[in-house]
């Protein structure tokens, strides 16, 4: 056992200490029913997304391959050691007879390679790159670059998925609302009902009314159950978003309109779209691409390398050699590589890299326009919302005075069926356009973030006092 090799033995030692499997460690962890009912705020939900999505691992994932990148073009400016053991053996040999020769012929030729039959050779060797015409650098700018460009286009998604996450949560709690409505028109319908038939039971009321309030009430329950189904439709998409799973129940804490009855608004419309993560990602992507056109620039200049190689070789009789068998050898070189001539390689991978230099150049010019133009739709989008929202507040006061009256009217005998049914479908639209203009008011203020590429300064005020003319215009 003392002449074991001390690779082998190496192999051998971290064999007997890897670690039992890990599954075999791993202690059961508890996990949560899919029956139990999730709350979710607004802000919880974007934290889980943020945490949990499909868009946001991809992008974490493009940001640690960049970051390999970088470290792989590091490695090129440094030093490269590595290490061999081989081993040899001769099953026949020009030299075997010679090896029978007792004299001093026969002595050399078993202490060399060329007749020994057993050959250990362990060789250490060490490189360094001394200069490459700059395409070590060119090409350490492009990775850094490409990192740099990872981590905008990481912000980037991080900025669409919450904006998604807003207008499906917005969605979802419109959904909900439009449900509270249409069953709160259904409750009206067969309130007015059971009063009709109890007028039709003490002859007030003809046959003929309470046939029409019979057939509003039954009218008012498909409705319903339309409203349902889109409440399902909008968690689902929610729930597809913060990665929850389909079945199980979820529970939205952040209403759309609070009690006080304030809303957000904006305090700067700034469209100004220069801090928007996008455009810095493409500004990144260009500068990876000029780089990239002196990497293979750089292809036309000589490398120059310097090495050294250490190795110790043994021949022993036996198969495992013993330590003072081995022999030293240690040696240096100087190698410098000239591309002489590539059949063209070189210049046509400039001519491509060029290419793609000028279309990133294309792309972020692009990338700018769309942005400033969805800017500038994002702030129209809002100022016209906010117009909406305050004629619809206004809208539903006008329709439940109108809904009490009518019923004022009807008891006292001085109204119709229709002009009862007319007004509670007068208040039912009403009420749904309001809900409608606040979630599109909302989803403007997220849209608008969206395409600015940062936070907007927001206050809470009452609608009433505000104004489309008081919402300040910001810079352009």
């Amino acid at each position: 056992m003392n002449r074991l090799p001390l690779c082998a033995t190496v192999l051998l030692a971290a064999a007997l200490s890897l670690p039992a499997p890990a599954l075999a460690r791993r202690e059961t962890q508890p996990t949560p029913a899919a029956t139990d009912t999730l709350r979710l705020s607004l802000d919880a939900a974007i934290e889980r997304s943020l945490a949990r999505s499909e868009e946001m691992r991809n992008a974490r994932a493009l940001v640690k391959q960049t970051q390999g990148q970088v470290l792989e073009q590091v490695s090129r400016a440094l030093p490269q050691v590595s290490g061999m053991v081989t081993y040899n053996r001769k099953l026949q040999s020009i030299f075997q007879d010679a090896v029978a020769d007792t004299g001093f012929f026969g002595q050399i030729l078993k202490n060399s390679s060329f007749a020994a039959v057993h050959t250990w050779s362990a060789d250490l060797t060490a490189q360094q790159l001394l200069w490459s015409g700059g395409k070590v650098g060119a090409a350490l700018k492009t990775a850094k670059a490409a990192n740099r460009s990872a981590h905008a286009s990481e912000q980037e998604t991080a900025s669409d998925l919450t904006y998604q996450v807003r207008q499906a949560y917005y969605d979802a709690v419109y959904a909900g609302r439009l449900v509270e409505i249409a069953e709160s028109a259904l409750t009206q319908a067969r309130a007015h009902l059971g009063q009709v038939r109890a007028g039709r039971r003490e002859g007030s009321r003809s046959e003929y009314e309470a046939l029409r309030a019979e057939v509003d009430a039954a009218n008012q329950e498909p409705p319903v159950v339309a409203a349902r189904n889109g409440l399902d439709i909008a968690r689902l998409a929610l729930k597809r978003l913060v990665n929850v799973p389909l079945a199980q129940p979820v529970e939205l804490l952040t209403p759309l309109a609070r009690a006080d009855g304030t809303v957000p608004v904006v305090t700067d419309l700034s469209t100004d779209v220069e801090r928007r993560p996008a455009l810095a990602a493409a500004d990144f992507e260009v500068e990876a691409r000029r780089q990239a056109v002196k990497v293979y620039r750089g292809q036309r200049w000589p490398d120059l390398y310097v090495s050294s190689t250490m190795s110790q070789q043994a021949f022993p009789l036996e198969l495992w050699p013993r330590r003072n068998e081995f022999r030293r050898n240690w040696d240096a070189s100087v190698r410098l590589e000239v591309p002489i001539f590539t059949g063209l390689r070189t210049e046509g991978q400039v001519a491509q890299a060029r290419a793609q230099y000028e279309m990133a150049q294309a792309g972020r010019d692009r990338l700018r326009e769309g942005a400033a133009i969805e800017a500038v739709q994002a702030k129209a989008e809002l100022e016209r919302a906010l117009s909406t929202l305050t004629a619809r507040r206004e809208t539903v006061r006008q329709a439940q005075r109108a809904w009490e009256l009518a019923g004022v009217r009807f008891t006292n005998g001085l109204s119709t069926q229709v002009e009862i049914s007319d007004a509670r479908l007068q208040l039912q639209a009403a009420e749904v356009n309001e809900v409608q203009a606040l979630r599109d008011y909302l989803v403007a203020i997220a849209a608008l973030e969206r395409a600015v590429g940062h936070t907007i300064p927001i206050e809470r005020r009452a609608l009433e006092d505000v104004t489309p003319s008081s919402n300040p215009e910001g810079t352009h």
